[in-house]
């Protein structure tokens, strides 16, 4: 599947030229993607003009980096390319956003973009599943009850090579990327589930709407959905 995204552009001050930097226009999301195992989108940005708004004559911009943030990893560069379009392989099941800044000549980079947007799809049923046993990666299974008010169990996988001191997360964010609260887990491998009774950390009760789980074992990260409604 190939998601095509014309990007709108802001000017700002680079290198010192200024450049055009992109800001996707929506939040995206695909629910229910039953076969694609990565979905593809294509960004567009405006390329750096030559004479800027006060008529200076400004370094051409050469080629454009562009960085990607998976999850709460840190930010990373993926790519350089020469033209103004990249397409994101985007995988199932987590919050990907995309960044880009120009390079000239020279070598000198213009100031980071604004990040886009943040791009989400469901992972497959199969995926997503919850199984008896233990789990040979960091899983999650179905939520319930999913939808819910105010409260729902969410089962989680622990594998068995999850070590003791290894970063173990449970995690509920909104759609845009914001933490909710974090949900105490057993280390122990194998299944287990804790209650989310819809509050956020600070004790306040959450919006109706739909809630992605993310759930970190070491460098394994896997995620689910949920639906609050009032």
């Amino acid at each position: 599947m190939n998601i095509k995204h014309h990007l709108e552009s802001r000017i700002v001050r680079s290198w010192p030229q200024k450049i055009m930097l992109p800001v996707l226009l929506s939040t995206i999301l695909l629910a229910g993607t039953a076969v694609a195992q990565t979905v593809d989108y294509d960004f567009h940005w405006a390329p750096s003009p030559v004479i800027d708004g006060d008529g200076i004559v400004r370094p051409e911009a050469v080629a454009y980096e562009v960085y990607v943030q998976r999850g709460s990893a840190a930010v990373e560069l993926v790519a350089t390319v020469g033209d103004t379009i990249y397409t994101l392989a985007a995988e199932p099941g987590i919050v990907q956003r995309l960044q880009v800044r120009a390079v000239d000549a020279e070598g000198r980079f213009s100031p980071m973009s604004i990040e886009s947007d943040p791009i989400y799809f469901e992972a497959t049923e199969e995926e997503n599943r919850g199984v008896p046993g233990v789990p040979l990666a960091a899983e999650l299974g179905d939520n319930y009850p999913n939808p819910f008010n105010p409260e729902t169990s969410v089962v989680y996988g622990v594998p068995e090579s999850a070590s003791g001191d290894e970063i173990m997360r449970l995690d509920i964010y909104t759609l845009q990327g914001q933490l909710v609260r974090r949900l105490d887990v057993d280390r122990t491998p194998g299944w287990h589930e804790v209650r989310w009774d819809g509050k956020d950390d600070a004790g306040v009760v959450s919006s109706t709407g739909m809630y992605l789980t993310r759930f970190v074992v070491g460098s394994m990260v896997t995620t689910g959905k949920m639906t609050m409604v009032k």
